[in-house]
């Protein structure tokens, strides 16, 4: 697999914090990378190199060489470490591009839920960071939410590992959407509350809490495709940290 170029900032970007809830926060930064392009370059280069993984994501993804990416994760450990109040050395990032392309009807049970991203270890704090590198604003941002039964949730997690149709039966027991055709989720249910949207706008970073349930806010999945010029392809980083209490 050939390598990007270092893959750099613009050095005076748009960055303001956007509220979640009365309690939560994102940040946005628009025009966020000095050359987004390059990215996009490098996936269409490197398409035969992306995997799809066993459970997750719905769609296809690629792991970057964290040499390349030294800006990057300065900024996120520095700024965003600054404004969440985690501790930059013992940080553990992981970083890569991905694309959405799973239709509907391909969809697991799970896929079709908001999700939290798991801390491994209690003491520690999850993160996350995209970047979107699409230009067709209908491919959809970013969904936030918060859990209405999450007793329910926990159980049918619990479900999901040991018998996927156990589960996804306990859901539709729960919730009209899994008593209906597969579908990404957009909107309130019986399980969650939406809580905000951040519109994708290519070149745009956005950083948040992994632990507030999240999901892509795909309403157009007609729009989802394999071409990484066309498609909704996103950089996106996960950082796993200790809070500055721990200090």
């Amino acid at each position: 697999m050939a390598a990007p170029g270092i893959i750099r900032l613009n050095p005076d970007p748009d960055m303001r914090q956007h509220r979640i809830s009365d309690d939560a926060f994102c940040v946005i930064v628009d025009d966020f990378l000095s050359d987004p392009q390059a990215l996009i370059d490098f996936a269409v280069e490197n398409a035969h190199d992306f995997f799809t993984p066993e459970r997750g994501y719905p769609g296809l993804m690629l792991n970057l060489d964290p040499s390349v990416l030294q800006d990057f994760h300065r900024f996120v450990l520095r700024r965003m470490g600054s404004l969440y109040s985690f501790l930059r050395n013992r940080a553990t990032l992981g970083t890569g591009l991905s694309m959405t392309t799973l239709r509907p009807q391909q969809l697991s049970t799970f896929q079709r839920l908001c999700h939290i991203d798991p801390r491994g270890e209690m003491d520690r704090q999850q993160y996350a960071a995209l970047v979107y590198l699409y230009t067709n604003e209908d491919l959809g941002g970013t969904a936030f939410y918060r859990w209405k039964q999450p007793d329910v949730m926990k159980r049918a997690l619990e479900l999901e590992y040991e018998d996927p149709d156990a589960a996804a039966k306990f859901l539709a027991e729960h919730s009209a959407v899994f008593r209906e055709p597969p579908r990404y989720i957009t909107e309130s249910n019986e399980l969650v509350e939406l809580l905000e949207v951040v519109p994708a706008r290519f070149n745009r970073f956005v950083f948040y809490s992994g632990e507030i349930p999240h999901s892509g806010h795909i309403t157009t999945p007609e729009l989802l495709n394999e071409d990484f010029r066309r498609g909704r392809l996103t950089l996106n980083c996960f950082a796993n940290v200790l809070p500055r209490w721990r200090e």
